[in-house]
């Protein structure tokens, strides 16, 4: 029903609103006729869309795309499931608008950080990588009831997706395959996380079923390895253990990650950067590099290449084994020591491998931040001088870098990488030096 005149907006309410521009995270953003700032999904600015009201707040309103009239300012959308999709929102919006608005976004939230020194931080132009199509080398599936696919667009429902217009070969090969082999199988509901290096012709597949063992569904994943396909490994997890079938890992820019960890999607974006990352670093302090949240060794093999010794620590123990192992084979032992060990707890073990302790911090966690590590690196001796923070969550690296603000740090350069096209998100490199 529309909105009488007499009254206040209320859920279930229909109004006609014309987009303005996107918002963060792969929504956009419209002014209700009483002016509160609306959010939906699945439009572009320029469009003029019918919405059903689904959340009434005193600042802000929710709603639903129910009819929509493409404005002139619409990208050609190439995937058939973007409108029900939650993985990629922001198809409808010209690449060059997603950027202005990433870049515009991580600026809005870093400057309020840098306060009065803003004018001081070197703020680099968001740095583009491509391709913007195809250009996923691992993805996080959902099954349910049957379906396999993407979760749905602001909900939990599985979206079930015969093909993925994202994926980089040889992903499309494996999606399918998997789909053959282990859909009849997918009883329940649990999570496959796929991930392949492009010059390969196969990958890998992390099969989590969140319910019972399953055994037909583990027979048919070890049926799929052992084929001559597009699958040369897996892990099969439940109740607390892994199981492992065929080569379980994947050889990415020089090194090997196991199934289930965690890696960047975009390769070509991981390579911009990791040479970004090379140079905040060179440009600190001489002496030894702490790495927090080190996963199986990305830019720990980058930071050894160019000279530095490492202390790496990650929390995902088969990472850090495979970290470890490749530093042994390497025949790095000397210069990169890795650590098993929630990176929040900077024990006097780990520190101890850095003699006189480190003089680069280089974090990069999860999209919830690392409140409690920055917090450690604050209170590290004068020799730390600088932070190296990457995120892809400029919310919480802003209240992280709020840390080290307060303890006299001060925010030197900020970049983000559009390494998510499509999406509303964005990675974002920001330098922390210490204040004379």
């Amino acid at each position: 029903m529309s909105a009488p005149d007499d009254r206040p907006l209320a859920v279930g309410d229909r109004i006609e609103l014309r987009i303005d521009r996107p918002a963060f995270g792969g929504g956009v953003i419209a002014r209700a006729p009483d002016g509160r700032v609306v959010f939906l999904r699945g439009a572009a600015p320029g469009d003029t869309v019918d919405a059903e009201l689904v959340e009434v707040r005193k600042r802000f309103l929710r709603g639903r795309v129910v009819r929509l009239t493409p404005g002139d300012g619409r990208a050609t959308v190439f995937c058939p499931y973007a409108s029900s999709c939650g993985g990629c929102p922001w198809m409808p919006i010209p690449l060059a608008d997603q950027r202005a608005a990433l870049e515009a976004h991580v600026r809005r939230d870093l400057q309020r950080l840098a306060g009065d020194g803003a004018g001081a931080v070197d703020w680099a132009p968001i740095a583009i990588a491509e391709p913007a199509r195809g250009w996923r080398s691992t993805a996080r599936l959902h099954w349910h009831a049957g379906r396999i696919g993407y979760r749905a667009a602001g909900g939990q429902a599985v979206v079930d997706v015969q093909a993925c217009a994202v994926l980089r070969p040889p992903l499309p090969a494996l999606f399918a395959a998997i789909r053959e082999a282990l859909g009849p199988h997918l009883s329940g509901r649990g999570t496959l996380r796929i991930t392949a290096d492009p010059a390969s012709p196969s990958g890998t597949v992390e099969v989590r079923p969140a319910e019972g063992e399953q055994a037909g569904l583990r027979d048919a994943l070890r049926a799929l390895v052992e084929g001559d396909g597009p699958c040369h490994g897996a892990v099969w997890f439940t109740g607390g253990r892994s199981e492992s079938f065929g080569r379980p890992h994947n050889r990415l820019d020089g090194v090997l990650h196991p199934a289930g960890a965690f890696v960047q999607a975009h390769r070509a974006g991981n390579r911009l950067l990791t040479a970004a990352v090379l140079d905040a670093v060179a440009a600190g302090p001489a002496g030894p590099v702490l790495e927090l949240f080190a996963g199986s060794g990305n830019f720990t093999f980058a930071l050894a290449a160019a000279g530095r010794t490492v202390t790496a620590v990650e929390i995902d123990a088969d990472a850090a084994r495979a970290l470890e192992n490749a530093a042994r084979r390497r025949g790095l032992g000397d210069q990169v020591r890795a650590f098993a060990s929630d990176a929040g707890r900077l024990t006097p073990t780990i520190l101890s491998t850095l003699p006189g302790g480190p003089s680069v911090a280089l974090i990069d966690p999860p999209r919830t931040g690392a409140r409690r590590a920055v917090g450690a690196l604050a209170g590290l001796g004068p020799r730390l001088r600088r932070v190296v923070y990457v995120s892809c969550n400029p919310a919480t690296l802003a209240r992280d870098g709020r840390l080290l603000v307060e303890r006299g740090w001060r925010l030197a350069a900020a970049r983000p990488f559009d390494l998510f096209p499509h999406t509303g998100h964005v990675e974002v490199l920001a330098v922390f030096d210490r204040g004379a």
